[in-house]
């Protein structure tokens, strides 16, 4: 028994780690497994997709970097700081990271899923696809002004957009909005972790600060992509949700985890304290001898945890 005990921690890490991977893999990769984008009709006069077409304010390197590998170092930087100080143990920093990695995959698998699914368009639809229909007309043409028809035979026409590849297979994926469901878990995530590990500074403002400069900068992130004409407004929601959904369960999940570890430590403390009081009381000759109330034990043991 002891055998497989001393085994079992560093088997649940190689697991972990493998199963992190495969779903990283499975994300990165993820239009290679699944079907193309649904391919959505549309209206000629449906005047939410006639947006001219905008570079983006945030990059997909500084999404990635406000929304994944800042955060991730932070919440490393932090966890090593308390470690250090000892308000807490290595495997808390594993713990945190394991969570946090876990729900970036959930998030962006889930995000992704919506994207293929719903095929919705982007607002600026007709200035890089300028759909054209099979009898050669387009929606430029007398009779299709004012028509209630909803046209899903079409073929896009990147020779007079003057659009690349990536941007004609972009327009079906409007929602959700992925920019806003990164950058609500990564940053939404932090300051949750900052709130449960109440710091820096217990008892003051700036923790509250901090975590205001995380929701800030996210929402900040979600209406540039309203702003660029990248997404609808409903888009940007239900990526804002997701996200900041995302975060609040995954953090749930780790701090739950971190109790029960706790509980698991705290019940060796209870028996040694048990056995030491039993010893106590046999030792004790006299009947008014004092021993340790057992509650007192616990007490200490569990602050000391």
């Amino acid at each position: 028994m002891s055998f497989s005990l001393s085994f079992r921690p560093p088997l649940r890490l190689v697991v972990d780690l493998v199963l992190l991977g495969l779903l990283l893999i499975l994300i990165e990769n993820f239009t290679t497994f699944w079907s193309p984008p649904t391919k959505r009709g549309f209206f000629c006069d449906d005047e939410s997709l006639m947006y001219p077409y905008h570079e983006n304010t945030v990059s997909s390197s500084l999404l990635h970097l406000l929304g994944l590998y800042l955060p991730l170092l932070s919440l490393v930087l932090l966890e090593s700081l308390l470690c250090y100080r000892g308000s807490t143990g290595p495997w808390t920093l594993t713990n945190t990271v394991r969570w946090f990695l876990y729900g970036y995959v959930f998030n962006d698998l889930l995000k992704g899923i919506g994207k293929h699914t719903i095929g919705r368009l982007r607002p600026h639809f007709f200035a890089v696809c300028r759909p054209q229909f099979p009898d050669g007309s387009s929606c430029a043409d007398e009779a299709h002004r004012g028509g209630l028809k909803y046209h899903t035979d079409y073929v896009c026409q990147p020779d007079l957009s003057h659009a690349s590849e990536d941007m004609i297979r972009d327009i079906h994926v409007s929602f959700p909005s992925g920019h806003s469901a990164m950058a609500f878990y990564g940053l939404v995530f932090v300051a949750l972790h900052l709130r449960r590990r109440r710091w820096p500074l217990q008892g003051s403002l700036l923790s509250p600060v901090l975590q205001l400069a995380c929701v800030a900068l996210a929402w900040f992130v979600a209406l540039s992509r309203v702003m660029d004409y990248k997404h609808h407004w409903s888009d940007v929601a239900a990526g804002s949700l997701l996200g900041a959904g995302t975060a609040f369960a995954v953090i749930w999940a780790a701090e739950l985890e971190e109790r029960q570890r706790s509980c698991q430590d705290a019940q060796p403390c209870a028996s040694a304290s048990v056995k030491q009081e039993a010893a106590v009381v046999e030792a004790s000759p006299a009947k008014g001898a004092q021993q340790m109330p057992h509650d007192l034990c616990l007490v200490t043991c569990q602050s000391s945890n």
